[in-house]
């Protein structure tokens, strides 16, 4: 009879315990247009600050929530830049243009992105060949220098 007592409570204890985790876990918490502005324009001010992580964290909850605001898309973009995360910024302003071509502000800060990125790029090949030619030119005295045969 304590068996069944003690079964009895350990089954009803999972039971609860699994319908308490899926009935959380299934309900995802919406956030109404009011709360996503003031998180658009809580992570305007922290950018004004300089304070990109904390912008990008309020944008991304934007995002995340109305995957179509073209606004927090175009913002992250400029964040992830400032960031120097300058694929994840190149991805997002492309997202942006798709969300609202007609917008101004996007067009811009993309055509300015884009003048920027293209001159990094050519600075980082440019790093690059400096770095090859001085490990080519490494290699070659190497093989040049003289062997000690004798230990004299």
């Amino acid at each position: 009879m304590k068996a069944k007592a003690v079964f009895t409570l350990v089954l009803g204890v999972v039971l609860l315990a699994w319908g308490c985790g899926s009935s959380t876990a299934k309900k995802k918490p919406r956030l109404d247009r009011a709360i996503l502005g003031e998180e658009l324009e809580f992570g305007r001010k922290a950018a004004e600050f300089d304070l990109w992580q904390e912008a990008i964290f309020r944008w991304e909850k934007v995002k995340a929530a109305d995957p179509g605001n073209h606004q927090a898309t175009n913002n992250l973009a400029v964040a992830y830049e400032s960031v120097g995360d300058y694929q994840r910024a190149l991805d997002l302003y492309k997202e942006a243009l798709e969300l609202d071509e007609d917008s101004a502000d996007i067009r811009k800060n993309y055509k300015r992105f884009l003048s920027f990125y293209k001159r990094h790029q050519q600075q980082l090949a440019r790093e690059r060949r400096i770095k090859a030619r001085k490990a080519a030119e490494s290699s070659v005295e190497s093989q040049e220098a003289p062997v000690d045969e004798g230990g004299q």
